[in-house]
């Protein structure tokens, strides 16, 4: 009996690390979402010299940054939501099945993310390459 409460509360705390090693993967690549934004804002205010809230590119690339990061909270619920019901309705084993789907998936998001913005920034540095050899 005492063997098998010890392995239970073990196992709960497996979960709930991985739980929150999952979330923490997918806070991050939140957070670098935002700063590839900033990265591709700060590269248009100082090599195109006008305002980027009116770039095509930016818009582009802000409307997926917002996507990106409500589709993290999103997954963040699901952590969470798969958490408690498995907890109560099954077993606990399933979150590491549901916590690497969802980081899976945020690891798609953030890669589309990426390409997006490595192609705006690559666009931005030839468009100024070829203003700089024309003059």
């Amino acid at each position: 009996m005492r063997h098998s409460d010890s392995m239970k509360a073990l196992h709960f705390t497996h979960t709930v690390v991985e739980t929150v090693v999952a979330f923490l993967i997918t806070l991050i690549q939140m957070l670098n979402t935002r700063m590839g934004y900033v990265k591709v804002r700060q590269a248009v205010e100082r090599l195109e010299h006008f305002d980027p809230d009116k770039d095509a590119h930016l818009r582009s690339i802000r409307t997926w940054m917002w996507s990106a990061v409500a589709a993290g909270f999103v997954l963040i619920g699901i952590y969470v939501g798969c958490f408690i019901a498995f907890y109560y309705y099954a077993h606990l084993g399933w979150t590491v099945l549901s916590n690497q789907a969802c980081i899976v998936i945020s690891l798609a998001i953030h890669a589309l993310y990426c390409s997006r913005v490595m192609n705006a920034l690559y666009i931005i540095n030839m468009d100024q390459q070829k203003v700089s050899s024309e003059q």
